[in-house]
C-alpha cells in the first residue's frame, strides 16, 4: 500500500475527533462507562489520533508544538498493546478535557500548513 500524504493523516485525526464527539455527546461517564459499544470505538478512534499523529514529520510537530504529539503517540501505545489496563476514567477524561482543544489546534494546523 502506498504510503500516505501527513495532511491525510492530519483529516483522519479531525475526523477521528469529530466521531468521538458525536458517539459521545449524550453520554456522561456512568452512561459511557456501561456502554461497551461506544467505549470500543472511542479506544479505536483514540488509537487511530495517535497513529496519525506518529505520521506527521518531526518538522511539522516542531512547527506545531502545543500540539501533545508524544501524549497521543503514548496513549495509543497503552491502548493497543495494554488493552487490559486501560482506565475508563481516564478515557473519560482525556474526552472532556483534552480532546476539545486538540480539535482547534489541529484545525489550525490544517489551516496553516495549507492541506489538500
Amino acid at each position: 500500500m502506498p504510503r500516505r500524504e501527513w495532511f491525510f493523516r492530519v483529516q483522519d485525526m479531525l475526523d477521528a475527533l469529530a466521531r468521538i464527539r458525536e458517539y459521545t455527546a449524550s453520554l456522561d461517564e456512568v452512561s459511557f462507562r456501561s456502554n461497551r459499544l461506544v467505549v470500543d470505538a472511542v479506544i479505536r478512534n483514540i488509537a487511530t489520533l495517535g497513529e496519525a499523529a506518529s505520521a506527521v514529520p518531526f518538522d511539522v510537530r516542531e512547527r506545531h508544538p502545543a500540539i501533545p504529539w508524544q501524549k497521543l503517540v503514548s496513549m495509543r501505545n497503552v491502548l493497543v498493546h495494554e488493552y487490559f489496563g486501560i482506565s475508563l476514567e481516564v478515557v473519560w477524561r482525556t474526552i472532556q478535557d483534552d480532546l476539545p482543544p486538540l480539535s482547534t489546534l489541529l484545525a489550525d494546523l490544517d489551516k496553516a500548513e495549507g492541506g489538500p
